[in-house]
């Protein structure tokens, strides 16, 4: 969960009328075709981005209602959703927030992380209206209340004293760019119009960077001038480490994806997140494709907050609606074994409702960077880290599975220790040859510059030579 210190605490959020708005928080199918958002609105694209990236979803049947107000409930759930909806415990301590309501979790997390307060007495206000001034002065807050310069709005004066600085602070962002006429109208009601283009504002500029890497930790990718790799005689210099015992010539390459043909089963894979945007699922398995390793979420690597993938969903029921085989991914920035099991359990929240086939991978990988969390964690921490989640995983009945390359494990990981649970390993070589790796793996991450029908882009591709239905 972001660690968010004395987060409106004292700020005096006083709203008015109840709300008649019903909210769904997160999007399954995007914005596109709400019947009361046309492509001539000026908020056309920012509800779509907000619907796609799950922020903001429409009401009843399919509208979107713009011009609707947004409430204290639903500021609460959007912001919990972009934390990842991270486990609440506890009891909720106001009286007029309904028990197993669509903002309970919300409220709660809320509360307890100090992103919202109550009115005092108890009360929250679950539908009382959001003002712009209090929508900007959360977001400010929930980034940890930064720096800023003074404002230019027209109406400056206007803004409550507790509010200036996160009014600032939008505006030097351009997370809010005011009213006609230069003005903040900073008591006025948030619409739903004025919230997707906040929240996409924001999302754009704090949330996607720099907690998600695009691209962490990945296997070098050979150079089109270096030599052919010779593969080395397969042989594990580890006692009680299963040996690498593939036959190098029986990897080869049919319909643009490498397959192998020594004796063992062999299916085709893709792993996913959000950073490959929409996906024509169905597309995917008409190329070949038998599975989908997909990312469930991630870790932080500053604040270590737990965020859900944006895509988690859709990807999902994408993959399983075309039929594919489908597995998960954590990418992991965790420092403790309890940190691990964290990880574990959100993902197994994650997951509730949807078939898995496939194993679950704990994907470890350290950021070095001056902010990173992970940057100085020691290998022995790294091991017990993924000892504890795979437990968490294995002990709900599913198959847990580790993921790495060569930098990874043995050196970030203790092989001896991990070699209980099956391996994804993922090492690039030239003209897709065999890896030269001494251990058994279970999948082989090949490339991360495939292409593949309906993903737009290069994508990660993978083999897998385990047959998961049998094991």
């Amino acid at each position: 969960m972001r660690k968010i210190k004395d987060i409106l605490a004292k700020v005096g959020i006083i709203c008015v009328i109840a709300s008649v708005c019903t909210f769904a928080a997160l999007a399954s199918d995007g914005a596109g075709g709400f019947n009361d958002v046309s492509e001539e609105s000026w908020y056309f694209e920012y509800v779509n981005f907000a619907a796609e990236h799950g922020l903001m979803d429409g009401v009843e049947g399919n509208d979107f209602e713009p011009n609707g107000s947004m409430t204290r409930a639903m500021m609460a759930t959007v912001l919990y959703r972009i934390a990842g909806t991270p486990d609440v415990t506890g009891d909720q301590i106001y009286s007029d927030v309904l028990e197993g309501s669509w903002y309970e979790a919300g409220v709660l997390w809320a509360s307890q992380t100090g992103v919202m307060t109550g009115y005092g007495d108890n009360i929250f206000g679950p539908g009382d209206l959001l003002t712009r001034e209090q929508l900007v002065t959360v977001l400010w807050r929930y980034s940890g209340s930064p720096e800023a310069t003074e404002t230019e709005f027209a109406d400056s004066e206007e803004i409550s004293s507790w509010a200036v600085n996160a009014a600032a602070w939008a505006q030097e962002n351009g997370i809010m760019e005011g009213r006609p006429g230069g003005i903040f109208d900073p008591g006025a009601n948030t619409t739903r119009a004025e919230a997707a283009a906040v929240l996409s504002r924001y999302y754009q500029n704090f949330v996607s960077t720099p907690e998600d890497p695009e691209e962490p930790d990945v296997p070098d990718t050979p150079d089109e001038n270096d030599p052919p790799v010779e593969p080395e005689e397969p042989g594990s210099s580890v006692e009680g480490v299963r040996p690498n015992e593939y036959i190098a010539e029986a990897f080869i390459i049919n319909n643009g994806y490498l397959t192998y043909v020594g004796g063992t089963p062999s299916f085709v894979g893709v792993d996913v997140s959000s950073h490959q945007g929409s996906i024509d699922w169905q597309q995917v398995a008409d190329s070949g494709v038998d599975f989908a390793m997909i990312r469930a979420g991630y870790r932080g690597y500053t604040a270590g907050g737990i965020y859900q993938d944006l895509y988690f969903h859709r990807n999902m029921s994408g993959a399983q609606a075309a039929g594919l085989d489908t597995g998960i991914y954590f990418f992991s920035q965790a420092v403790t074994p309890d940190e691990a099991r964290e990880e574990a359990r959100q993902v197994l929240s994650m997951i509730d409702g949807y078939n898995i086939t496939y194993p679950i991978a704990f994907d470890w990988e350290r950021v070095d960077t001056s902010s990173s969390r992970t940057s100085d964690v020691s290998s022995e921490t790294v091991t017990q880290c993924a000892r504890a989640f795979c437990q968490v995983i294995e002990d709900a009945g599913y198959t847990a599975i580790i993921y790495g390359g060569a930098s990874k494990i043995g050196v970030d990981m203790s092989i001896e220790l991990l070699a209980e649970y099956p391996l994804w390993f993922a090492n690039y070589t030239r003209n897709w040859q065999a890896t030269t790796f001494p251990y058994h793996y279970d999948m082989w991450q090949y490339t991360s510059s495939g292409n593949v029908p309906g993903i737009d882009g290069r994508v990660d591709l993978n083999i897998c030579l385990v047959d998961w239905s049998a094991a």
